[in-house]
Order: structure tokens, then sequence, then C-alpha cells
């Protein structure tokens, strides 16, 4: 897993974002591990990380993680049956 985590760190480095943008990708990706069907819908500039998951299962265990990496997450648009959800990075 630490492996992993320094892959992921080396790809977001090298693709141009800034601290918080890599943050944001490290733990969208972690989370997504354990929630396949979570898709990542926008990360910008400022750390927020929007993303869609298929099933309400996937939703929870997202949310979950997400907010367990210091991130404030909210429920966004609604598209069909997919929640659209928004994680804003917490102040440190």
């Amino acid at each position: 897993m630490k492996r992993l985590g320094w892959f992921l760190v080396l790809v977001a480095g090298c693709a141009g974002l800034n601290l918080e943008q890599e943050r944001g990708w490290i733990a969208f990706h972690a989370c997504r591990a354990g929630a396949s069907s979570a898709v990542l819908e926008e990360l910008t500039q400022t750390g927020r990380v929007n993303y869609r998951t298929l099933d309400g299962v996937d939703f929870s265990l997202m949310r979950a993680c997400m907010e367990a990496r210091g991130y404030a997450c909210d429920l966004g648009l609604a598209m069909g049956a997919r929640p659209h959800t928004d994680c804003y990075p917490k102040p440190s």
C-alpha cells in the first residue's frame, strides 16, 4: 500500500497538480479501492473533489473514507440514481 501511495504522488506531481490537488487525488484513489463504482468528475485548484457513485453502498463508503482523510463532504446534484458528491478539504 505504501508503494501505491508514492506512485500516486509521483504520477500526480508529473501531471502538474498543486499540493491540494495531489492530496485530493491520493485521497480519492485510496478511497475508491473500496468503492469501485466511484468516478472522479472534477478536481479543483482548491483541492475540492467532485465524484459520482453508481450505488448507495459505494456512496456511503466513499463519503466515510473521504471524511476520515480530512474532507467535509456533501451531496451535490443527483444525476438520476447516481449521487454527485462534493468533498472540500477541511482547514488544517
